[in-house]
């Protein structure tokens, strides 16, 4: 009975350790050792995404959420630092999955933002 229990929490644990293992692989910091996969949009507390390699700042305002994700995105790409494999990722990712977990009238502040605006 009790030693049946505690075999079938540890099987438990073991799934549960798999997918953190999944999420502990995720990185905003990658390094040239790393082996990218895929690029996954984040939407969080700018704090929280101050070390991130690509990151924009949004604040309440007049733009649409789809319009910010392409201007983001053109700015990631123009980035000097990112390697073309990232450059890749970043556009295999589609527009409705970058704009989805936006809220919808958007500011977008970020450093360069301007010299993107002005190319345009």
């Amino acid at each position: 009975g009790a030693d049946d229990e505690g075999g079938g929490e540890e099987e438990e644990k073991i799934v549960v350790n798999d997918e953190t293992d999944m999420l502990d692989s995720l990185t905003g910091i990658p390094v040239t050792e790393d082996e990218l996969l895929f690029a996954v949009p984040v939407c969080a507390p700018y704090s929280t995404l101050v070390n991130y390699k690509f990151k924009v700042k949004l604040t309440p305002g007049t733009g649409k959420r789809g319009k910010a994700c392409k201007t983001a995105l053109s700015m990631f790409l123009a980035d000097k630092s990112s390697n073309s494999r990232e450059k890749d990722l970043l556009k295999s990712v589609k527009d409705q999955d970058l704009a989805r977990n936006l809220p919808g009238k958007v500011k977008l502040s970020a450093p360069h933002l301007q010299k993107i605006k002005s190319k345009k």
